[in-house]
């Protein structure tokens, strides 16, 4: 079953810049591999998220502060599904050894 978000996020407000930091439950803990994938993509997103921290089922990010709920709940659900997907930030798939090219002779 892929890891999805089970709770509505919630916001609380940072003292100092334009950050909040938003809580939200998946339904399972994710592992290592997963998490970097998100992560990878959360970064490099409109939102900037300058810190993750996954506590089991529980996510906590430190987000530029969104323009509005949708915004931000459309971008959960996409991180969460490229990661689900193994999509790499800038657009690749991650792939396994077993589907990756053998290696190639050169010509003599």
């Amino acid at each position: 079953m892929p890891i999805m978000r089970v709770s509505d996020p919630t916001f609380e407000e940072k003292r100092s810049e334009n950050h909040v930091f938003v809580r939200f439950r998946v339904n399972r803990a994710p592992d290592q591999k997963w998490i970097t994938t998100f992560k990878g993509h959360a970064s490099s997103s409109a939102l900037r998220v300058a810190n993750a921290i996954f506590n089991g089922n529980d996510v906590t990010l430190e987000i530029v502060k969104p323009k509005s709920r949708a915004e931000l709940t459309t971008a959960l659900d996409c991180f969460i599904e490229c990661a689900n997907l193994g999509l790499r930030s800038w657009g690749g798939v991650e792939r396994s050894p077993a589907s990756s090219p053998g290696v190639l002779r050169s010509r003599v």
